[in-house]
């Protein structure tokens, strides 16, 4: 198996990379099943793009898939799941909403940040047709992706990421605040969140794999 070389510059290109995914998993506190209709290839949409452009690319298409999901934990892993042929299928997908506000909406953990390392488990667990992996090893790859959301945001709480962006907090069970917050979202805020949090694990998947 043919390891691409590592980024030494922005403009380096990225080479494509197979992965068998006969078994995967997220190392934050939770343990996937092997979902049908997930291929067993991992590669980038495109082939040899630079960096530069792939990040590009997330950024767009968080623009595009927001509307369609209207969450930011089924966005941020859509986005990925496209970027890099992760092949998850919609109702693997559609099953990341219960990630969305924080957690049923209590404003927990970030949706984002649930969604992007839903990806980064799926793909670093994945395992190659030799029956090698690196089990464990999104657990490495998750710590730099939390460690850099925090730096970015202040924390990978919802609640405190919604009034980072907004100046102040919103009870997303609370019709009145959820009305409020939904009117002050149309400024893009949760867009730029959902865009950090894709260009992180993006990164992170350019820089290590």
């Amino acid at each position: 198996m043919k390891t691409s070389p590592k980024f030494i510059g922005r403009k380096e290109k990225i080479n494509r990379r197979t992965f068998f995914t006969k078994s995967f998993g997220i190392s934050a506190g939770l343990t996937l099943l092997a979902y049908p209709g997930i291929s067993s290839r991992v590669l980038t949409e495109k082939g040899d793009q630079s960096k530069e452009d792939v990040l590009k690319e997330l950024n767009e298409k968080v623009i595009k898939f927001m509307p369609l999901y209207r969450s930011c934990a089924l966005t941020s892993f859509a986005v990925l799941n496209k970027q890099f042929k992760l092949n998850a299928d919609t109702k693997t997908i559609r099953a990341l909403m219960p990630f969305t506000g924080g957690i049923v909406r209590k404003g927990e953990t970030c949706g984002a940040v649930s969604g992007a390392l839903f990806a980064l488990g799926f793909f670093f667990e994945s395992i190659d047709k030799n029956g090698n992996g690196q089990p464990g090893s999104s657990l490495k790859h998750g710590t730099m992706f939390f460690d850099r959301f925090e730096k970015a945001f202040g924390s990978t709480r919802c609640k405190e990421v919604v009034k980072h962006q907004y100046g102040r907090y919103y009870d997303f069970l609370n019709p009145e605040h959820m009305k409020l917050f939904m009117e002050a979202a149309k400024n893009g805020k949760c867009i730029e969140v959902v865009q950090k949090a894709v260009s992180i694990a993006g990164d992170i998947i350019l820089e290590n794999s």
